[in-house]
């Protein structure tokens, strides 16, 4: 019996994304070239969500799959990230449930990749977590995500996923291709080990901008424990602060060090 991997990309096209588009280009069509070279069989599946959730293509093998350019990938809109989970779930399985019986889909993978958190879907965080969790406990499923201006484990959390396959992204070219190339070595380990075994401390590592960050301190501390920090590339993160408590180990580490300097 003939043995696949299947992977469904969920890639966010908001306005925001923008900035990085030519980069998420580059790195998604570099990922479909890395795995073409891979042994054994794949196919994917693309959506594409901003205020609505489109299907740029269904279940193409990897050989085949068509590579983004800017008729088929122009960012604009806001970012309906639950709707686009929800809908990528349910027809997936729907792909996975009717695959010729000579065959057998050994690994799904779905693949987030967000600048932005939600702000435009119908479907509730908590429909989408339910679907997530099922298919990860019943079925196996992986999930990635890839989270840019946000904390991406929480993210990823909220949503039912494991926070260890979960990365933060840097929103800049760089960033942008590290993060597909950090997929493409994942799906790779699935095909072959399978599992993606998540993220490595060297995909973390290529996202770091540490040395370029300061903090905000015109900004006040609010109630929720949370302070914000910006750096050269114009993103900003709210960082976990709490003079009685220890700092995030997620913070930037220069954040951590102008605070602990600061406590004395």
């Amino acid at each position: 019996m003939e043995s696949q991997t299947h992977v469904t990309f969920v890639l966010d096209s908001s306005g925001s994304m923008s900035k990085i588009a030519d980069d998420t280009r580059g790195g998604f069509n570099t990922f479909l070239m890395e795995q073409r070279e891979e042994e054994g069989e794949a196919t994917v599946t693309l959506y594409d969500f901003d205020s609505t959730v489109d299907l740029v293509y269904r279940e193409s093998d990897i050989a085949d799959a068509e590579k983004l350019d800017t008729d088929n990938y122009r960012p604009g809109g806001k970012t309906a990230l639950h709707d686009a989970m929800a809908r990528a779930i349910n027809e997936t399985d729907d792909y996975v449930a009717g695959v010729e019986a000579a065959k057998t889909v050994d690994n799904v993978i779905v693949v987030v990749l967000t600048d932005g958190k939600e702000n435009a879907s119908e479907t509730p965080q908590d429909v989408v977590r339910e679907r997530v969790e099922e298919h990860r406990e019943e079925h196996g499923w992986e999930f990635l995500f890839i989270g840019a201006n946000q904390d991406a484990a929480l993210t990823a959390e909220q949503m039912g996923m494991d926070r260890d396959k979960s990365l933060d992204m840097a929103h800049d070219g760089d960033g942008a291709e590290a993060a597909q190339e950090s997929v493409s070595a994942s799906v790779s380990r699935a095909r072959e080990q399978g599992t993606t075994g998540g993220f490595s401390q060297e995909d973390r590592q290529r996202q770091d901008r540490s040395e370029d960050w300061v903090v905000d301190n015109t900004t006040t501390p609010d109630g929720s424990g949370w302070r914000e920090a910006s750096n050269g590339t114009g993103c900003r993160q709210r960082i976990e602060f709490s003079p009685a408590s220890r700092i995030s180990e997620r913070a930037p580490a220069a954040y951590r060090a102008q605070i602990a300097k600061s406590r004395g």
